[in-house]
């Protein structure tokens, strides 16, 4: 709960974003925020800002940190798969943009 979000694999993820901070900026260079699209970005918009900062909770990630489907209206089962699908294809393109770039 100390990184602002609860849960092992939430954990997880906002170390992995740590991680690939700290190594661009050990190489000088800046790493751009996930998509608020994604799963990673949601939750680290969320601990960064995206809360209120008096009623702030350690957040889970879950579709209604992200930004809403733009659209006609669809079926809840079918809402979570068009989450998800956008999910992949906005993270896909982010670490195109960003590789992991090695240490020596």
């Amino acid at each position: 709960q100390i990184t602002g979000c609860e849960g092992y694999v939430e954990s997880a993820a906002i170390g992995l974003l740590a991680a690939r901070f700290a190594a661009a900026e050990a190489q000088g260079r800046t790493l751009s925020a996930p998509p608020n699209q994604t799963a990673l970005g949601a939750l680290l918009g969320h601990i960064t800002g995206g809360a209120e900062a008096e009623t702030y909770q350690p957040m889970n990630i879950n579709f209604g940190l992200m930004p809403p489907l733009i659209g006609p209206k669809t079926k809840r089962a079918d809402r979570k798969k068009l989450y998800t699908d956008r999910a992949r294809r906005k993270l896909a393109e982010w670490l195109a943009r960003e590789p992991v770039a090695e240490l020596a």
